[in-house]
């Protein structure tokens, strides 16, 4: 960021000089025409790519997709969006509804953090966020930081995460000819797929606007399936999942007020409303009528200044209250002590959050910040089991952290000290204890050459995350003693860019290898009469991410772009004296990436997309009967651009291939997708 400034600023005091000489030139000139000497030089043009600045002058690995490339992804939600950035691990149970989670470098979907324009989200009952709650046709740019986000000026949350999935919203453009403006949409498909869209933005003055949209999904969901289920042998089971439609709406108000030219106060409010069947698993003594359902009714709303008038001081501060909703129910003979066979449970967890960060800039190539965040979590449990009662826990979480950065044209260091301070309490006897941690970080890259095309990386973070409300206290299962988590991540990287090779317009290469390792890490223990958590495990998963990126501009109405990744991911138990050691850590493969070829011609563009894993298991023990088969999932699109209307078609699977991401919850085969969109 700073060498793109640095290098604006030497561009423009050169202009000047420049204009300056050539001033004075003339006026010498208007008193001796006779020495007349005509100077004519063409300035090349210059070019300058944040979004390739941002991923490839980055000290810690950045992967970022904007609006045209999501448009290109056949993306329903953010999952389809994540699911082609190196190193991460997508579990889908399977449909629309099914729950769809994240991990990122085999650390699991706790450790990875989810920003929301800048906060992150939280479920302090799960400690996973669920990706299918967010829609693509409102979301402006998706990027996955491995550590953490670069830039210092955000709160001390976002550096709470061994990474983290950053979503941005669209923002609305003021334009003084239309400061009223939208998009309707409405997208049709396969398994009775009805997913309408509006989005309106009105800009009230040059400083304020409102943009309200709200995306509503339909879908049955009974897709045809083939899975084996025998894994010692063949053994096809052919149906149609059962249990699987989907009701949902989202709807979102997003407010901006622009103080002054580097000022401003921002405000959203958001509602998810779902409500969905549970598709049961495909096995032998599962004739799949699923009968669980559950609604999520999820509010959220959020207030953020930023404050960047003054090039030494800087400020930002926001607040943020969340409130979650989940109603869970599920009809079986083993309740049969219950009203109907009925098993009926209500979760309700809300949070309160303040945070405040500072940035000082003493010179200009020195950075330091401070930031502090406070929240205040609880969750209330209502169950017909016959469990004795849950208790209600709450939580109060302080952050601080002080993070300093160097920078110059070749040379970037930096680093942070995080500190986590937690106190619980419960209406039980006991609670958790409280916890006081410090943990950090360090970063380095240098510009190894003059041109800026080849840069070298390296970071170490040491991070942890806290138990879940689930892991320390849900009915028997939970134990209020459990340590956190600890991650420790090492990586070194080297990234490479250019522009002047003849045959491609522009080229990327960008190469991370890896050491990942977990201690204290959170387990299952089997046992009779009742299971329960401990801190026994330990994990170590070295690996290496490759990202490729070529465009080739036929001419200035057409060109091709072609983007890859590979990851290569051997994470393996290394707790000793056990049956699993050495083993593979359940659904990470051990090969896997992504692969997405685009043609654009003036109004009309063409694609095909590739995701594959290779071989993966479903449990603790990497043996026969946990092997899940490697997959390659294919797409293609074509889409037509016609004055304020855009036509897009999809189809999905092209080649039809029965798979599971998860173990017996099989994915739907071949279909399809048809979306209109009108703008005003």
């Amino acid at each position: 960021m700073f060498s793109v400034f640095s290098k604006k600023l030497c561009t423009s005091c050169a202009s000047f000089l420049l204009i300056g000489s050539f001033s004075a030139s003339a006026s010498v000139n208007a008193q001796n025409p006779v020495d007349t000497l005509t100077l004519q030089k063409e300035l090349q043009e210059i070019s300058v790519n944040g979004k390739n600045q941002r991923q490839l002058r980055s000290a810690m690995p950045t992967q970022l997709v904007t609006t045209h490339e999501i448009e290109k992804l056949n993306a329903a939600n953010v999952a389809d969006i994540a699911k082609h950035f190196a190193g991460v691990t997508i579990k889908d149970y399977g449909g629309i509804g099914g729950l769809k989670t994240i991990s990122v470098r085999g650390l699991g979907a706790a450790h990875t953090g989810v920003s929301y324009d800048g906060l992150l989200m939280s479920d302090i009952q799960s400690g996973q966020i669920d990706l299918s709650q967010f829609c693509v046709e409102n979301i402006s740019s998706v990027s996955l930081d491995n550590g953490q986000p670069m830039h210092l000026l955000q709160s001390a949350r976002s550096f709470a995460s061994s990474s983290v999935l950053a979503l941005q919203t669209k923002l609305p453009e003021y334009d003084s000819a239309h400061t009223f403006t939208g998009r309707l949409g409405i997208k049709a498909g396969s398994f009775g797929l009805i997913n309408p869209s509006i989005l309106l933005e009105k800009y009230f003055s040059p400083r304020w606007a409102v943009s309200f949209n709200s995306i509503g999904t339909k879908v049955t969901g009974n897709y045809p399936y083939a899975i084996n289920i025998n894994p010692y042998g063949v053994n096809i089971a052919k149906g149609i999942r059962k249990n699987t439609d989907v009701t949902s709406l989202i709807s979102e108000i997003n407010s901006i007020y622009h103080m002054g030219t580097m000022e401003q106060l921002s405000f959203k409010i958001n509602n998810y409303y779902c409500d969905r069947g549970l598709p049961g698993s495909v096995t032998i003594y599962n004739d799949n009528d699923g009968t669980s359902r559950m609604t999520d009714n999820n509010w959220l709303s959020q207030l953020h200044y930023e404050n960047k008038k003054s090039s030494v001081w800087q400020y930002l501060a926001s607040a943020k209250f969340n409130s979650q909703s989940m109603h869970f129910t599920e009809i079986n003979n083993n309740y049969s002590s219950l009203p109907d066979k009925k098993r009926v449970e209500s979760y309700r967890q809300n949070e309160y959050y303040l945070s405040s960060t500072v940035q000082y800039r003493p010179v200009s190539s020195l950075t330091l910040a401070l930031a502090v965040d406070s929240w205040h979590n609880n969750l209330l449990t209502v169950s017909n089991m016959n469990y004795k009662e849950d208790p209600q826990p709450t939580r109060q979480t302080l952050l601080a952290n002080f993070s300093a950065k160097y920078v110059n044209e070749r040379f970037t260091a930096g680093g942070n000290l995080l500190f986590t301070g937690t106190h619980e309490t419960s209406d039980s006897t006991f609670a958790a204890p409280d916890r006081k941690k410090l943990s950090p970080t360090a970063y380095v890259s240098w510009q190894a050459t003059e041109d800026d095309n080849l840069i070298l990386r390296a970071f170490y973070k040491e991070i942890f995350r806290l138990p879940t409300f689930t892991e320390l206290y849900y009915h028997d299962l939970g134990y209020k003693y459990l340590l956190p988590e600890t991650t420790h991540q090492f990586n070194l990287g080297v990234t490479y860019h250019t522009n002047k090779l003849p045959f491609i317009s522009y080229l990327s290469v960008t190469a991370d290898a890896y050491y990942n390792r977990i201690s204290d890490k959170i387990t299952i223990v089997y046992g009779m009469p009742f299971s329960s958590v401990r801190n026994i495990g330990l994990v170590g998963i070295k690996g290496c991410d490759l990202n490729f990126s070529a465009t080739k501009n036929m001419n200035k109405n057409s060109d091709f772009q072609l983007n890859a990744n590979y990851t290569f991911q051997l994470a393996q138990d290394k707790q000793k004296n056990t049956d699993t050691y050495n083993d593979i850590i359940p659904y990470t493969p051990v090969h896997s990436g992504s692969a997405s070829l685009t043609y654009r011609y003036k109004s009309f563009d063409a694609g095909y997309n590739m995701v594959f894993a290779g071989k993966r298991y479903s449990g603790q023990n990497a043996d026969i009967f946990n092997y899940l088969t490697p997959y390659v999932d294919q797409s293609i699109f074509a889409g037509y651009s016609l004055k304020s209307f855009k036509f897009q078609a999809e189809l999905l699977n092209i080649a039809d291939v029965n798979y599971a991401i998860i173990q017996y919850y099989p994915m739907p085969g071949r279909h399809f997708r048809l979306t209109v969109n009108y703008k005003f």
